[in-house]
C-alpha cells in the first residue's frame, strides 16, 4: 500500500467507540498550540466538504514525525529549508499532509455518495479493539494520553476510525459482483499489467548443513519435471515429496518478498514456463510462472481510484492555510507536546 492509504489504514487501530473512560475535551491541544489555529476551525474544504484545522494538522504532524524520523535513523539534520522538486522539505510536507486530508474526505465523499455508513456492529466491533489496545498500552488512561501526544482526544480518534471502516467498507463495493463499485475487467487486467505483477511458483531445497545433497536433490526434481508433459501438473506434486513448497504467490517487482535473484528470472518466464536451478541465500529453487489473476490487483486498483480522485478533487484553501508554517509548526509541535506531558504529570 501507498503510504497515505496505509495513515488511511492506521485509524483502525485507534478505535474509541464505547469506551469507559469520557475524557475532558482538551480546547487547546498539541496541534492548536503548535499552529496557533481553533481546531475546529475550517481551514480547507475538498468537493465542497470542510476539512477542519485539526483534521489537516493531524496529518502535518504525522508527515513531519515520518520525515524527523527517517533523518534520525540515517544521522542527518533535518533541514526544513532544503530544497526537494518542486520546493523545499517544509513545502513537501505541507503538500503530502494535504493529500492525506483530501483523501480523507473523498472516502466521506464517496461514502455518502454510494450509501455507505458505519452500522452500530461497526461500533461494537470498534469498541472490542480499543479495549484490546487499551489493555496492551496499560489501560485506557494511558492509551488516551498516547493518543493526546498525538494531537487526538476521543471524539477526533473516533472520527479517524469511523471514516477507517468507511474505507473498508467502500472496498468491499469495489469487490462486489456487479456493484457500482465493482471494476471494469479489462481496466483491472491493464492496471495489474501495467503494475508487473507476477504469480510464481516455486519449489525450494533448503541447503541445510549438506549444500552438495541439496544442490543433487534438486537436480533430481528438475529432471523429473522436464520428463513431465506438463510441467504446470506436476510441480506441486515434485515439490510436495519433502522439500518447502510455498505455493504460489502473486507479487509486484522490488517489494522484496522473494529475492532478486529470483524475482529477476520470475520475470524473464512466460507463463507456464520453468526455470533453471537457481541458488540463493535460502537454497535452490525452481520457479514457474503462472498466468496472473487481475483480481490479485484488486487492492491497488481501489487505493489508486481513491488517490486519483483526490489528486483531482476541487481543494480550496483558506487564508489561514496558506499563511501556514510548516517548519514553524513543527519547531513548536516538540514544544507544545512538552508542555501538554508536563500538565498531565
Amino acid at each position: 500500500m501507498k503510504r497515505r492509504i496505509f495513515a488511511l489504514w492506521l485509524a483502525l487501530c485507534l478505535p474509541l467507540a464505547g469506551c469507559g473512560i469520557r475524557e475532558k475535551e482538551d480546547q487547546e491541544g498539541v496541534l492548536e498550540r503548535a499552529s496557533g489555529l481553533a481546531g475546529d476551525s475550517v481551514l480547507l474544504t475538498v468537493d465542497g466538504r470542510e476539512v477542519e484545522a485539526w483534521q489537516y494538522l493531524y496529518w502535518l504532524a504525522f508527515t513531519c514525525d515520518q520525515l524527523q524520523e527517517r533523518y534520525d535513523s540515517v544521522g542527518l539534520d533535518l533541514e526544513w529549508a532544503a530544497p526537494v522538486e518542486g520546493g523545499t522539505l517544509a513545502d513537501y510536507v505541507k503538500d503530502q499532509a494535504l493529500a492525506d486530508a483530501a483523501l480523507y474526505a473523498v472516502v466521506e465523499n464517496w461514502a455518502e455518495k454510494y450509501g455507505v455508513a458505519v452500522s452500530e456492529e461497526d461500533q461494537t466491533a470498534l469498541a472490542e479493539a480499543w479495549a484490546e489496545k487499551a489493555e496492551a498500552k496499560g489501560g485506557e488512561e494511558a492509551y488516551l494520553a498516547l493518543l493526546k501526544n498525538q494531537g487526538l482526544n476521543r471524539t477526533r480518534a473516533e472520527k479517524l476510525s469511523q471514516v477507517g471502516q468507511l474505507y473498508g467498507k467502500l472496498y468491499e463495493l469495489c469487490g462486489a459482483a456487479d456493484g457500482p463499485l465493482t471494476p471494469d475487467p479489462e481496466a483491472l487486467a491493464d492496471f495489474a499489467a501495467d503494475q508487473g505483477r507476477l504469480t510464481v511458483d516455486r519449489l525450494l531445497v533448503p541447503i541445510g548443513g549438506d549444500r552438495e545433497a541439496a544442490q543433487a536433490t534438486a537436480a533430481s526434481l528438475f529432471a523429473r519435471l522436464n520428463e513431465s508433459s506438463d510441467k504446470a501438473e506436476a510441480f506441486p506434486s515434485l515439490a510436495a515429496e519433502g522439500v518447502e513448497h510455498f505455493g504460489p504467490r502473486t507479487l509486484l517487482p522490488g517489494e522484496g518478498v522473494m529475492d532478486p535473484v529470483l524475482e529477476e528470472a520470475a520475470a524473464a518466464l512466460t507463463p507456464g514456463q520453468c526455470s533453471g536451478i537457481l541458488e540463493s541465500e535460502e537454497g535452490f529453487s525452481i520457479l514457474l510462472r503462472r498466468e496472473t489473476d487481475p483480481e490479485s490487483a484488486l487492492g491497488d486498483y481501489f487505493d489508486h481510484l481513491l488517490e486519483e480522485a483526490a489528486k483531482n478533487a476541487a481543494v480550496e484553501t483558506t487564508e489561514a492555510y496558506q499563511a501556514l508554517d510548516a517548519a514553524a509548526f513543527a519547531g513548536a509541535l516538540a514544544e507544545a507536546r512538552e508542555a501538554v506531558q508536563r500538565e498531565g504529570e
